[in-house]
């Protein structure tokens, strides 16, 4: 729950300025070409998707309906049961999670597709003092452990639905990898300028301490981008060494990551 409100905070402060007009180049491969070039592991792939949906404010009958038609879309298999028995079983089972209160209705639904991949959805509903008919939103997370999956059809089903409330649908997605061994600063930044060079990407931003390096970047290979205050980023590197494991785990994302590392 912690990762779904994560996401949608940061999604929609990204909402104004993000451009999904079309894509160059494919994201996954760039992802994975980044991920090949520091000769990682893959883990597992993380893709977001959502936004406002309507400019009101709507009830519980509406939103369990709209959940409803979402679960179709993703393809979310089993029966609902209690949370409990949900971790006993995954992919068989799904549980769901309401808030009904005055002024605000949200529902949460936890499940697996038939491939076994963790989905999450939520559907938040709100009054505003400043709005006149409220909000409502949806936010999608989709975990997928194999290193060729294919998110294409998803996202058009997903589109879809916003399409028929006339709103747009705003994705970040995020391959996480492993690298053998600890990284020593000056190989970790050679290793990223020779990503950068292959994909024709810039350095816009870099932050490191002890633990962490992380990178924000722009390439013209990806359509889509933000902006870091003047500047266009749509590339997103992370990098943090686990002594226990001996290995570095790296998060490689666009337009930046959404995830928690």
């Amino acid at each position: 729950m912690k990762k779904f409100i994560l996401f949608a905070i940061i999604l929609s402060l990204l909402v104004p300025t993000l451009t999904m007009a079309g894509k160059k180049h494919s994201e996954k491969d760039v992802l994975e070409g980044i991920l090949k070039e520091f000769n990682g592991e893959f883990l597992e792939g993380d893709l977001n998707m959502g936004g406002v949906l309507l400019d009101e404010f709507i009830s519980k009958e509406e939103i369990e309906s709209l959940v409803e038609r979402v679960k179709i879309s993703l393809g979310i298999v089993g029966e609902e049961v209690d949370i409990n028995k949900f971790t006993e079983n995954e992919g068989k089972y799904y549980y769901s999670e309401t808030i009904y209160e005055e002024g605000f209705n949200h529902m949460s639904v936890y499940g697996y597709d038939i491939h076994r991949n963790p989905i999450t959805i939520g559907i938040s509903s709100y009054l505003d003092s400043e709005l006149t008919n409220g909000e409502t939103t949806l936010f999608i997370n989709l975990i997928k452990d194999k290193q060729n999956f294919s998110i294409n059809g998803i996202i058009e089903k997903i589109e879809g639905i916003f399409k028929d409330y006339g709103k747009s649908l705003e994705i970040t997605t995020c391959i996480i990898g492993t690298i053998e061994g600890q990284l020593e600063k000056m190989d970790l930044n050679k290793a990223v300028a020779k990503a950068m060079r292959k994909f024709k990407g810039k350095v816009v931003e870099e932050y490191t301490d002890e633990s962490i390096f992380s990178y924000t970047a722009y390439t013209p290979l990806i359509e889509s981008f933000i902006f870091s205050g003047e500047k266009k980023i749509n590339l997103n590197l992370a990098i943090r060494y686990n002594e226990y494991e001996d290995k570095n785990y790296i998060w490689i994302g666009t337009p930046i990551i959404t995830t928690g590392y």
